[in-house]
Parts: C-alpha cells; sequence; structure tokens
C-alpha cells in the first residue's frame, strides 16, 4: 500500500528538487546574506550527505547455501537506502516523533530525474526530511540495490552505483551553499547554521576520496559554521575493499584531520591497518576486553591522524568509542555560546557500548549501522542540560536508535520512540535486555 500510494505521487515529487541546470555559483557567503541568518536555537538543523539508491529489500530469504538453488523470500519491500538515505530517515523519523520542524533534517544526494530517484525523494518527504538540497541531474540515472533479508536477520547486497559514481566534490559543495539560500520572493530570513554534517560513504565514491575528501569537509566546515556555530563534521563508512588496502588507505587517511566523527566496523577497520588478524579477547581486559590490541592500535592511528572520535560497530556485541587523548582537538568545536556535547568530553575515554534485544525476534538489520552513526552524532552535536550526554550516553542512545530500527515494528516510524524519550530510557536506566552475543 505504502508504495503504491508513493508511486501515484512521484510525479510531482521532482518540482524543488534543485537540478543540474538551474545551479549557479554561490561561493562563499556574501555579507548581504550572512548578516540576516537566524541565531541557531535548541538543537539545529542536519545534513545527511552522500550515497544513496533505492532499496528493494526481500525479507524473510532462505539461504540454502548453494549458488544454483531457488531461494523463497516472503515480501519484497522498497525503501531509501543508502548513506544519506538511511541516516536522513532515521533522524527526521526520531525528532519527528517530538512534532520539531520537517526542515530538522536535509538530504544531500544526487539522483536521476526517474522513478527510482523520484520515489527516494517521497519516502524523504513520507519521513519529515527537507529536499531543497537533493540535486537531481537530468543526465544520470538514479543508483539501485538488491537487498536479500535472510531469516537470520543479517543481509546481502546487489549494487548499480550509476549516479554516485559521477557525483563530485564541488557538486557537493554547490548543494551545501544552497543550505543558506532563499526563495527571493521569501520573507522569511535563512535557516541557522546546521549543527552536523555526515557524510558516508567515501569508498563508494570516487570523486570524493583522498585529498578531494579532505578539500570537501574542509570547505564545508567553512561554509557551515558561522561566526562561533561549529558543525560537527561525521563520517560513515561503507564498502572499504579489502582486496587492495593501500587503496582503500589513500581513499581516507588524507581527510582523517577534518573527521570529529568516524564510524566504522571491525573489518574495516582491519582492512586500513597494516595487521591481518582482527581477532577480539586479547586486549588488557575493562572496557577494552572486547578489541583486540591490533584494533586499539588502528584507532591509535585515526586519532594521531586528527580524527577526534571513532565509532567502531560491533554488531551483536555493541559498539566501542575512542575519544581523542588530545583535549585541544576537542576544543576545536567549543564556542563561546553554544557547547555541544562531545567539546566537553574527557580526552582519552574509551567505552564500550551494549547492543539491546529485540524480544519478539523479528529482526531486519539493514541500516542499522546507519543508525547507530546517525543516532551517534545527533546526541555528541547536542547541547543543553537534557543532552548533556557523555560518550557513554551518547553511545548507548546511539545503540537504541540502532535497536529501533532493526525492529521490524517500528523501523518505519509506527510506535517508534522519538529522541527525547530515549534520553528520558536512558535518565531513568529503563532500557532494554542487553543482546547476549
Amino acid at each position: 500500500m505504502l508504495l503504491t500510494s508513493i508511486a501515484k505521487s512521484v510525479t510531482a515529487a521532482a518540482a524543488v528538487v534543485v537540478t543540474t541546470s538551474s545551479l549557479h555559483s554561490h561561493g562563499a557567503r556574501s555579507s548581504e546574506l550572512t548578516k540576516n541568518i537566524m541565531p541557531r536555537s535548541g538543537g539545529g538543523s542536519i545534513i545527511c550527505a552522500g550515497l544513496s539508491c533505492l532499496d528493494l529489500q526481500l525479507v524473510g530469504c532462505t539461504q540454502s547455501g548453494s549458488d544454483e538453488a531457488i531461494e523463497r523470500y516472503d515480501e519484497a519491500i522498497h525503501c531509501a537506502g543508502g548513506s544519506a538515505s538511511m541516516t536522513a530517515t532515521t533522524l527526521a523519523l526520531l525528532l519527528k516523533k517530538q512534532q520539531l520542524s520537517t526542515e530538522e533534517v536535509h538530504v544531500i544526494t544526487k539522483i536521476g530525474p526517474d522513478f527510482a530517484g523520484n520515489t527516494m525523494l517521497e519516502f524523504y518527504r513520507r519521513a519529515g526530511a527537507s529536499t531543497r538540497l537533493v540535486l537531481s541531474d537530468e543526465s544520470a540515472r538514479t543508483s539501485m540495490a538488491v537487498l536479500p533479508i535472510f531469516q537470520t536477520g543479517k543481509r546481502a547486497c546487489f549494487v548499480n552505483l550509476a549516479c554516485n559514481d559521477s557525483f563530485t566534490a564541488g557538486e557537493m559543495l554547490q548543494q551545501v551553499d544552497q543550505y543558506f539560500a532563499n526563495d527571493s520572493q521569501s520573507a522569511l530570513p535563512p535557516p541557522p547554521p546546521p549543527r552536523a554534517f555526515l557524510f558516508g560513504y567515501p569508498h563508494l565514491m570516487p570523486k570524493m576520496q583522498g585529498v578531494a575528501l579532505k578539500s570537501m569537509l574542509e570547505n564545508v566546515r567553512m561554509k557551515l559554521s558561522l561566526d562561533d556555530d561549529k558543525v560537527l563534521i561525521a563520517v560513515d563508512l561503507n564498502g572499504v575493499d579489502g582486496s587492495d588496502p593501500t587503496v582503500a588507505k589513500a581513499a581516507l587517511i588524507p581527510a582523517l584531520g577534518e573527521i570529529d566523527v568516524l564510524h566504522l566496523n571491525e573489518d574495516e577497520a582491519m582492512v586500513l591497518s597494516s595487521s591481518s588478524s582482527a581477532t577480539t579477547g586479547d586486549s588488557d581486559g575493562g572496557t577494552n576486553r572486547l578489541i583486540s590490541s591490533e584494533l586499539l592500535s588502528q584507532i591509535s592511528l585515526f586519532h594521531e591522524y586528527g580524527c577526534a572520535v571513532v565509532l567502531l560497530s560491533l554488531g551483536s556485541k555493541g559498539a566501542f568509542v575512542s575519544v581523542t587523548p588530545d583535549a585541544k582537538r576537542l576544543q576545536q568545536l567549543s564556542s563561546p555560546e553554544y557547547s555541544m556535547a562531545m567539546c566537553q568530553w574527557d580526552a582519552g575515554t574509551q567505552v564500550h557500548i551494549p547492543a539491546f534485544k529485540i524480544e519478539h525476534g523479528i529482526v531486519n538489520t539493514n541500516g542499522a549501522g546507519d543508525a547507530l552513526f546517525a543516532g551517534f552524532s545527533l546526541a555528541a552535536s547536542s547541547w543543553g542540560s537534557k543532552w548533556k550526554a557523555c560518550p557513554f550516553t551518547a553511545g548507548t542512545f546511539a545503540s537504541l536508535v540502532a535497536w529501533q530500527r532493526c525492529d521490524s515494528r517500528t523501523r518505519d516510524g509506527e510506535g517508534m520512540r522519538g529522541a527525547e524519550e530515549l534520553v528520558d530510557m536512558i535518565h531513568e536506566k529503563k532500557l532494554p535486555a542487553i543482546l547476549e552475543d
């Protein structure tokens, strides 16, 4: 029913999307524009940028183990996939529950003027995310992916990256410039500076890797930070190819100094490491007992290259948060008026975050990592007494967001708790059962 209703409305979906034929250069914001920008209040907007694709999920797939076996599935479901889509829809649904403005979450991605692109736009709007920064390229095809969701809850992925392959850093920055732009006939001032810019997945976006990624993130920070308002830059990894670790490292390492929060999993961390083993359980105990010495060394290297916080997904074992030992690096996000949570964290903190159990067992892990990343970035970039989050609280909040996203009954919004409700669960210590690996 949802897909049918979306298909009926896709004709109008592209009406407000910026197209390549209508783009014009904004460059640095002029004083005439910035003097009218509203001061940041409350939480502030979040921009979710990067790779997107229309996912076709085959839910309840059998998995016999034979390449030529005829496998069965229970249901076929479309959803907006990829980093930009998953983070934006997750955050928009969380904030929508608080009846906040639908402009709180913005999507920057590249699509084509086709059924897949228009369908994704409608998914964004249904979740409550703004699509005014989406770039529609009239000569491009929207990316599509087929994802078998196995009965175990795990998934596979087959994708044609299409216009993600041609999405350039220059195009990204043009869309960022549009954030502060307003309709010339509108009496409203431009929006306040955003609190965070979330980007993924650089290893699957060939035009935004290495030095180009560094330059893009550096310019994003410059364009979106205004006076004393700081913007958190967070990057999510996916598609890190282990067949050539040298290429994988070159795509990320030059940009680490611009990244405030880096999210990746154990396998991706080991590809980026000089070690070939990710065996867990050989560390010195305490909060690090689930992290191998090789992984801890690699995380330390990420900090040495300038990354402020590393969020490491551990699957059913939860997640691991590591804060840089360099206090001055954290203070780069502080300001006299608004001090986001992350800049107040204790340098050198490392904590393990548990995963939570879905009691009824109806699980869909597609987008779990994106949800963890989105929730953590939301908490880390927040401020105010209620949101005064330490690394453990931010990680626990992120784990709750992923818990809801993996629950097939709540992943699309119905029955989902809002962001403040999840914070209340943490403060009141009313958390779900911990998932035992």
